[in-house]
């Protein structure tokens, strides 16, 4: 089991080219984009990322387009010496996503952020990869 447990949302652009993340500041062990999303507190993965969403986003989520995606582990951002699991979903959400919270930045990325060093490593070493390999993100 990962040290750090997490469920992750995958928010697509209309063409399915670039996906969403956040930035929040180096203080919050790291300032590496992540994918939006947090620790299972709640009853179900969907009503985690119900609160992760608003409270990150400020958005809805359409909890009728949520679909499980996969579950990934790397090393952790900003905690080299600890790994993450993230159970990952793609869906819908309601609004226009804006920084809340923790998070600073938002940030559309795509499949050439794979070489970018400022992509959280389970989203360059793992997601992203997968994500094209499934022709989830699209070049």
């Amino acid at each position: 089991m990962a040290y750090y447990n997490k469920i992750g949302m995958l928010i697509l652009n209309e063409d399915g080219t670039r996906f969403l993340v956040c930035e929040k500041a180096p203080e919050n062990v790291t300032s590496d984009y992540i994918i939006p999303g947090g620790k299972l507190e709640e009853k179900n993965d969907a009503e985690c990322l119900r609160a992760e969403i608003k409270e990150e986003l400020n958005c809805q989520i359409d909890a009728a387009s949520l679909v499980f995606i996969g579950e990934y582990t790397d090393v952790a951002a900003g905690r080299p010496d600890r790994n993450v699991s993230i159970k990952l979903y793609v869906g819908n959400i309601i609004g226009t996503p804006t920084p809340s919270t923790e998070i600073e930045h938002l940030h559309w990325i795509n499949y050439k952020d794979q070489l970018n060093p400022r992509v959280s490593p389970i989203i360059r070493n793992k997601i992203i990869p997968d994500l094209i390999l499934r022709g989830i993100l699209r070049r």
